[in-house]
This record gives C-alpha cells, structure tokens and sequence, in this order.
C-alpha cells in the first residue's frame, strides 16, 4: 500500500498551519504587485500615523482598514488562481465576470480604507493648516 501524499494531508499542529499561510503571504507578495504597492502605500500611513502621533483608536481604525484591503486582496488573488486553473487560461465570459467582481471587492475595501484615512488624517490636516 502507498504512502499517503504529505503535501495533501491536514495539518495537525498549529506550527504547520502558521509555515502554510506564511509562505502563502510570502508568495502573494513576491507575486503580485498590487499587494506590494499596497504594503508600501501601508508602510507610509503607519509613518503619518506615526508622525502625526494619531490617538490609540486612530491607529485601531488605521489598522483594521489596510487589514481589509490585504484580506480583500488575497481573496481576489485566490479567485484569479482558481478561475484560471478551471478555464486554462482560455477566455470565458463567465470567468471574466468573477474575476471582475472580485477585484470590485478589492475597490470597495480600498475606499473603505480611504474613508478611513480620511476620518484620520483630515482633522490633522486642518490642524496643520491652522483652522
């Protein structure tokens, strides 16, 4: 009898689940550069924030928003990958239109985010001005 194949079998220890996902993240990043440009557009906020010294909840609704626009993103990169493996990379009306909507949830969570920075960022910038 064969051996079961370790790489299809179900993780039992938390150490194993956490490498997955790791090197899911790892790979996402190298891979695809809209979540490399939305790290870095990330990395500047957190540096406003930082700058600015945000209050405690500020940075808690920071967090959350580019939480979501990398959840969203990795959740379109999923259904890329998928649809393209169910059509072989051949055009199909139907897997253009998941690919669409997925990447409108990717939209939708980047202006979550923007309505975010703004419910941030704005009274700073008024400050600054000195209104």
């Amino acid at each position: 009898m064969a051996s079961p194949d370790k790489r299809t079998a179900k993780n039992h220890h938390w150490v194993s689940s956490a490498k997955h996902a790791w090197t899911g993240l790892s790979e996402t990043f190298r891979h695809e550069g809209n979540f490399r440009r939305e790290s870095v557009f990330a990395l500047v906020v957190l540096a406003c924030a930082a700058i600015f010294r945000v209050s405690r909840f500020d940075w808690f609704v920071l967090i959350l928003a580019i939480l979501l626009v990398f959840l969203a993103e990795l959740w379109n990169t999923v259904i890329e990958a998928v649809v393209d493996l169910v059509v072989d990379h051949r055009f199909d009306l139907r897997a253009k239109r998941i690919k669409d909507m997925s990447a409108g949830a990717v939209l939708v969570a980047a202006m979550i985010a923007v309505i975010c920075g703004a419910y941030v960022f704005l009274p700073v910038a008024w400050r600054l001005l000195g209104h």
